[in-house]
C-alpha cells in the first residue's frame, strides 16, 4: 500500500512541476513586455508625453493640440472617424489626422454648399463652413447679385420649395418665375434655382460709326434696366422709288412697361425693334424718290412715322418714347455724285454769297456817296439860304436907309421951298442939277423986262454938261 502511494504521488507531482514552468515563464514573457514598454516609453518619452502640434496624413502618438478655430478629422485604425474643434487637446495611438479647409463668406456672399448624398444648401454670408470630405462633395463662396433701384433680376425657383434654401424636390415639380426688384443684395432663396439669361441683339463696336448695326447675341446679361433707354440702329439698302440705296440712321427711345409681358411674348426685344423700325423706314423710303427722301427727311423724327414699331413695342411690354433721324448713308458712287452735287452747290452758293457782299459794298458805296452828295447839297442850300438871308437883310436895310434919306431931302426941299419961296420949276431945276452934278459950264442969260417987279430984270441959267 506504501507503494501504490508513492506511486500515486508521483503522477500527481508530475503535471504540477509542468504547470509551476509554464506560469513562470508566463511571469517572464510578462515581465519582458514590460521591460520592452519601459524601453519604448523611454526611446520616446519627447513625443508620448509632450504636447505637439497636429502632423498631417500621417500617424501620430500621444497628446495633439487643436488651435482655435481649427477643425480635424481623427481617422482611427479602426476605419472610424472623429471630427474634432479647437481648441482641444487629444491622445491618439496611431491615428492619422485631416485637416478641414474652412470656408468664409462675408455679408455681400453666400456659401453653396453641395453634399455627398447629393443634399445642396445655400447659406448666406457671414458664415462659415469647414469642407468635411466624409460628407462634402463641394463647397463654393458665392457673391450675392447686388441691383440697383433701376436694375430686375428674374429668377426660377421650384414653387414647393418656396421659402426654404435647400434642395429636396422631386423632378418634375412647379417651377415658379420670380422678378425681385431693386435696389438690393440679393442671395438666392434655394439652391435649385437658376437666374434668366438674356441674349439680346447689339453692337459689337464703340465706333459711332458702326455702333448702329447689330449682331445677334452680343448682348448676354442676367440683370435687366428697367429706366429709359436708347438704342442705334441702321437701316440698311433701303431703295427709294428711283432705284437709289441708301441706309437710314436712327436712335430710338424707349423703357420698358412691363417685365411679364416681355418674358412672355418675346426673347429678343431688339431683334423685334430692329423688324418693325426696318419696315416702317421701307415704307417711308419706297414711295420717295432719293430727291424727294432729302427733302422729307425732317419728317423722320415724327413718331407718327413708325406705326409697326410703336404697336410692336406695346405688344412686347415697351413704350417708344421718341426716335430721333440721325442722317442716312448711300453707296460710294451714289455718295460721290452727292457730294459733287454738294460741293457745287456749295461753290455756286459761295460765288452768290461772294457776288451779293460785292453788290451790297457797291450799294453801301452809292448810298453813302448819295447820302454825302445829300448833306453837300444841304449844306450848299443851306449856304445859299444864309446868303440870301444876308443879302435880303442888307437890301432892306439899304433901302430902309434910303427911305430916310429920301424923307429927309424931301423934307428938306419942302423946308428950302418954304423958307426960300422957291417955285416948282425952281425947285425942279435945283433937283435936276442935283441929280447931274456940278455943270461943266454955266451959261447965264439976263434980260430986261419993264413989267417984273425987279425993275424990269429977268435972268436964267443954262447948264452945258459934257456928255463922256
Amino acid at each position: 500500500m506504501g507503494l501504490m502511494d508513492s506511486a500515486a504521488y508521483l503522477v500527481l507531482l508530475g503535471p504540477m512541476g509542468v504547470v509551476g514552468a509554464a506560469h513562470g515563464l508566463e511571469r517572464m514573457l510578462q515581465l519582458g513586455v514590460l521591460v520592452l514598454i519601459l524601453a519604448v516609453a523611454l526611446r520616446y518619452r519627447a513625443v508620448l508625453f509632450t504636447v505637439q502640434p497636429p502632423q498631417f496624413k500621417t500617424p501620430m502618438w500621444g497628446s495633439v493640440t487643436i488651435p482655435q478655430g481649427e477643425k480635424i478629422n481623427i481617422h482611427m485604425t479602426n476605419g472610424t472617424i472623429r471630427t474634432v474643434s479647437g481648441p482641444d487637446v487629444i491622445r491618439v495611438w496611431g491615428a492619422t489626422l485631416e485637416h478641414l479647409q474652412q470656408f468664409s463668406a462675408t455679408s455681400a456672399q453666400y456659401l453653396w454648399v453641395q453634399f455627398a448624398d447629393g443634399r445642396t444648401h445655400v447659406i448666406p454670408g457671414p458664415t462659415s463652413v469647414h469642407m468635411d470630405k466624409s460628407i462634402h462633395t463641394d463647397i463654393r463662396v458665392k457673391d450675392a447679385v447686388n441691383l440697383s433701384d433701376s436694375e430686375v433680376l428674374v429668377v426660377y425657383r421650384d414653387a414647393a420649395n418656396k421659402g426654404t434654401r435647400e434642395m429636396g424636390s422631386s423632378p418634375g415639380s412647379e417651377v415658379a418665375r420670380n422678378v425681385v426688384r431693386g435696389p438690393c443684395l440679393y442671395v438666392p432663396q434655394t439652391a435649385s434655382e437658376w437666374t434668366h439669361q438674356f441674349s439680346w441683339h447689339g453692337s459689337i463696336s464703340n465706333d459711332p460709326d458702326l455702333n448702329g448695326r447689330k449682331v445677334k447675341g452680343a448682348m448676354k446679361f442676367t440683370k435687366l434696366r428697367a429706366c429709359p433707354e436708347q438704342s442705334y440702329f441702321d437701316v440698311e439698302g433701303v431703295r427709294t422709288r428711283d432705284d437709289a440705296l441708301v441706309t437710314v440712321k436712327v436712335m430710338i427711345f424707349y423703357r420698358l412697361q412691363d417685365i411679364n409681358t416681355m418674358l412672355r411674348e418675346t426673347n429678343d426685344p431688339t431683334a423685334d425693334f430692329i423688324n418693325s423700325v426696318a419696315s416702317d423706314v421701307i415704307e417711308f423710303v419706297a414711295a420717295k424718290s432719293f430727291e424727294e427722301f432729302k427733302g422729307a427727311t425732317d419728317q423722320l423724327n415724327n413718331l407718327s412715322v413708325y406705326q409697326q414699331l410703336t404697336s410692336r413695342a406695346r405688344g412686347i411690354g415697351f413704350e417708344v418714347t421718341k426716335v430721333v433721324f440721325r442722317g442716312y448713308g448711300a453707296p460710294q458712287r451714289l455718295q460721290k455724285m452727292h457730294d459733287d452735287a454738294i460741293e457745287r452747290r456749295t461753290k455756286l452758293a459761295l460765288d452768290r454769297e461772294n457776288e451779293d457782299q460785292e453788290q451790297q459794298l457797291q450799294d453801301m458805296k452809292l448810298d453813302r456817296e448819295e447820302a454825302r452828295l445829300r448833306k453837300r447839297r444841304s449844306m450848299e442850300w443851306e449856304t445859299k439860304a444864309h446868303e440870301r438871308e444876308l443879302q435880303r437883310a442888307a437890301h432892306e436895310a439899304k433901302q430902309a436907309e434910303l427911305l430916310q434919306d429920301r424923307q429927309a431931302r424931301v423934307e428938306h426941299l419942302a423946308s428950302m421951298k418954304t423958307t426960300l419961296g422957291l417955285s416948282g420949276e425952281q425947285l425942279a431945276a435945283y433937283l435936276l442939277a442935283s441929280e447931274q452934278g456940278p455943270p461943266a459950264k454955266l451959261v447965264q442969260v439976263v434980260s430986261k423986262d419993264s413989267g417984273c417987279r425987279d425993275n424990269g430984270s429977268h435972268s436964267s441959267f443954262v447948264q452945258i454938261q459934257d456928255v463922256a
